[in-house]
């Protein structure tokens, strides 16, 4: 997908109605999140463990370069996938580099010391379903292979459109963060919490004690979007 269907998806989260998803869609696109790592709630019958964060995980500070303090909001995430590992996602707070930065901030505030997203994937999911809030948008999918559990052969998928859904949101969010920003692996691996291994062809061994903090990508960030 192109920065010109950033734009789009920026403008329909945007326009949505209500405040609670609005922001937890919001939420989900900024952090390159699973929607499981945004929301609060797991519906009893749903083994995907909700690991959504409470106001306080919300923090202002500062990034230091060439001697200038330039205000930013750091956020802690609870990894899905990776027993809820700690990541910590740093915005700028400048309106012309992330004009979401400053809302999304006052919204968490505002929840205290309480979840944010106190309701579950499924809800929000059915929202978005249910608006059309992404409707005529689609999301492309490059081609992979499946294995058969039973016969293990193996079956090539080539590539096709899905409906734009919520997943979505993280594939182009990191599409953004590489091709807008100029992330590398280790950037995006450390930002939207995949292993390093993966994202940046390290070992596994090095990936067990490789640990970048944000500053290590904020700089690219402070890029004005207009």
């Amino acid at each position: 997908m192109s920065l010109n269907d950033v734009e789009e998806v920026r403008n329909r989260i945007a326009r949505v109605e209500r405040e609670d998803y609005r922001y937890c869609l919001m939420t989900t696109y900024l952090f390159d999140a699973r929607i499981s790592e945004v929301v609060a709630n797991a519906c009893p019958k749903d083994t995907t463990v909700a690991r959504g964060p409470k106001g306080s995980d919300a923090k202002l500070d500062n990034f230091v370069q060439s001697g200038t303090e330039i205000p930013c909001v750091v956020f802690t995430v609870k990894t899905a996938k990776r027993q809820g590992k700690l990541r910590y996602i740093s915005l700028p707070l400048a309106e012309e580099c992330e004009p979401w930065s400053k809302p999304l901030y006052g919204y968490f505030i505002s929840a205290g010391a309480k979840p944010v997203f106190n309701f579950t994937r499924q809800t929000i999911w059915k929202y978005v379903k249910d608006m059309e809030v992404f409707k005529g948008l689609k999301c492309p999918i490059d081609r992979y292979i499946i294995t058969d559990k039973v016969t293990l052969e193996k079956k090539p998928i080539p590539a096709h459109d899905r409906k734009f859904m919520l997943h979505a949101l993280r594939h182009l969010r990191a599409s953004e963060l590489v091709g807008f920003y100029g992330f590398d692996g280790f950037n995006l691996a450390t930002y939207g919490g995949w292993t390093y291994h993966t994202m940046a062809q390290t070992s596994v061994i090095m990936d067990r004690y490789l640990s970048l903090s944000w500053q290590s990508y904020f700089p690219k960030l402070l890029k004005k979007r207009r």
